[in-house]
């Protein structure tokens, strides 16, 4: 019976802090939105970051990604925009795009999103490609890498 009334008070302290997370957390990007977004058939100001590290890249990647591997997200982004860029060789993301977050199934891409959170604390728009690379491999290249 205490475990009972104890869960039952967790849930009813949680309950609000799940609310507001859901509720400023931003909807999943489809693959048929990240094609439009990519091919500019949707007027997007966007940057796509692939979190998976350089030897999954290197057997392909969607258009227009850059390469942060997970394990330096959080100190990325937490560079000043000069340094970001040099290290990576496009403009630190701002509150005016969408940042769209991507690895091989969406786990780690959740996880770099978590992470640029705390040191953003919501400072910018992100967005998880949840399919990520299986899901556009499979629709956009039938399941082939670019390098075969």
């Amino acid at each position: 019976m205490f475990a009972l009334r104890s869960s039952s008070s967790l849930l009813r302290t949680a309950r609000p802090a799940l609310a507001a997370r859901l509720y400023t957390t931003k909807p999943d990007v489809s693959f048929e939105e990240l094609r439009k977004i990519i091919h500019g058939v949707t007027n997007a100001d966007y940057v796509l970051i692939d979190v998976r590290e350089p030897h999954e890249v290197a057997n392909g990647k969607v258009p227009t990604a850059t390469n942060i591997p997970l394990g330096e997200v959080a100190d990325a982004f937490a560079l000043p925009k000069d340094q970001f860029k040099v290290k990576y060789g496009i403009e630190k993301p701002t509150d005016r795009q969408e940042t769209i977050f991507y690895c091989r199934s969406g786990v780690r891409s959740q996880k770099a999103i978590d992470a640029v959170e705390k040191v953003h604390s919501k400072d910018i728009v992100t967005r998880n490609y949840r399919g990520s690379w299986l899901n556009y491999s499979e629709n956009a290249l039938g399941n082939k890498s670019l390098t075969e």
